[in-house]
């Protein structure tokens, strides 16, 4: 989704990246609530860990995005996607 937002509707990439995180909220959501639909209650303890988790390094990001340049932001964000691809692959290996 960055790559189309920054490369074809040529969006600078904080745009694209809160654009990104705004839409990936309501899927996720939708996700989450058709998953307690099907499958019932979640683990609450998981469920408030996530959510502590999820505020606490939505802000350290947010920080380091508006301090950062959009060079350092396009480095950061190939990092986190290289680190997230090998993790998938490595655990999907293990499965």
């Amino acid at each position: 989704m960055l790559l189309i937002l920054t490369s074809v509707l040529e969006y600078d990439l904080k745009t694209a990246i809160g654009t990104s995180v705004f839409v990936m909220a309501f899927t996720a959501f939708t996700g989450a609530v058709s998953h307690f639909a099907i499958a019932g209650k979640p683990d609450w303890f998981v469920w408030g860990l996530c959510v502590i988790f999820t505020l606490l390094w939505a802000r350290i990001a947010a920080k380091f995005a508006n301090k950062a340049s959009a060079e350092m932001l396009n480095r950061a964000t190939g990092v986190v996607l290289v680190i997230l691809g090998v993790a998938i692959f490595i655990f999907s290996k293990l499965s």
